[in-house]
């Protein structure tokens, strides 16, 4: 049987991740490389990330061509013909599936499951729900329209309240002195100089003290994960009336995303309370696994072939030790 190679690429406003696997003997590579998000990161920055992840990852392999690439990218749904021109020719692969980051993402979660609602909070946000192969999905509008939720929506809430809390506008704030801290600014007008000349992954990282604050007790940050979370919600709820489920019928929820990670529930948990006021039975499942296996998933699924469970379980573990 002749040995052919595939990939899974899964792109963000953040990080690109690539897997790529040869059939039968079951190799494995992963790299990793810069934001891939064409509608932020623009088309020239999309293409390099890409490329870079992919034609290292087919490298590690020993080969430079792979019988089809899932390209799993944010910004696919709106913008998945530029997308479409800007890869023709350049990605060395006989078959190239251009695909949202959304459906690499439910394809992990799911697995084999045919229903669940997935909602992811990266740097941006958006909710996909899945029902027999059908897909339902709110936001994901992109950051100057939607994100709300996301990583880079809350950094800019929690930035303006450390602003305002040193102008005496708002409520005194420890993300005041927080945000100086973690950008390395002596003050708050050198502060500001350094936010108008950072690029907006950057930004989004400080989400993360934003979560950290609301959990020691910050009011201010409290509220700003309450209002990610009832923005969440709303669009969980958007999606949950399309699919029409039965009013009895439990339905599982997967979270994913930068936004809650790094062991913080504080942001689910206030998503969960939000949901159980609308009388929303929910059951919590973690991601049968990552989003960039997801792509390979996809791939395979496209393809009509079948990945082992075992290959599988090996990918995730690679996956997750190299990127």
């Amino acid at each position: 049987m002749k040995r052919i190679v595939v990939a899974g690429v899964d792109g963000g406003a953040s990080t690109t991740r690539c897997v790529a696997v040869e059939t039968g003997s079951w190799r494995i590579a992963a790299c990793k490389s810069g934001p891939s998000n064409i509608l932020s990161a623009g088309p020239e920055k999309t293409l390099f990330s890409v490329r870079d992840a992919f034609n290292r990852a087919l490298g590690k392999l020993g080969h430079d061509e792979a019988e089809a690439v899932a390209l799993c990218l944010s910004g696919a749904w709106t913008a998945g013909g530029r997308l479409a021109k800007l890869f023709h020719g350049k990605i060395k692969a006989r078959r190239i599936m251009i695909k949202s980051d959304v459906e690499a993402a439910a394809a992990a979660c799911l697995g084999f499951e045919k229903q669940g609602v997935v909602v992811i909070a990266g740097t941006g946000s958006v909710v996909l729900g899945v029902s027999d192969g059908s897909f339902f999905k709110a936001g994901g509008w992109g950051y100057m329209l939607d994100d709300e939720g996301g990583a880079y929506p809350v950094s800019i809430e929690g930035l303006r309240a450390a602003f305002q809390s040193y102008d005496g506008r708002g409520e005194k704030t420890s993300l005041e002195d927080e945000a100086k801290r973690f950008f390395k600014a002596e003050s708050m007008e050198k502060l500001a100089r350094r936010i108008y000349d950072m690029r907006r992954e950057r930004i989004a990282l400080f989400a993360k003290i934003v979560r950290r604050e609301a959990e020691k007790g910050d009011r201010v940050a409290r509220s700003i994960i309450e209002d990610a979370a009832e923005s969440l919600s709303r669009g969980m709820l958007a999606v949950i009336r399309r699919m029409k489920l039965n009013p009895d019928e439990e339905l599982n929820v997967y979270f994913v995303g930068g936004m809650f990670s790094n062991h913080s529930n504080i942001l689910a948990g206030s998503i969960l309370k939000h949901l159980s006021q609308k009388r929303v039975r929910i059951n919590v499942k973690k991601p049968a696994y990552s989003p960039t296996v997801g792509a390979l998933m996809i791939v395979f699924r496209e393809l009509g072939m079948v990945l082992p469970s075992k290959v599988l379980k090996k990918v995730e573990r690679q996956v997750s030790k190299s990127i």
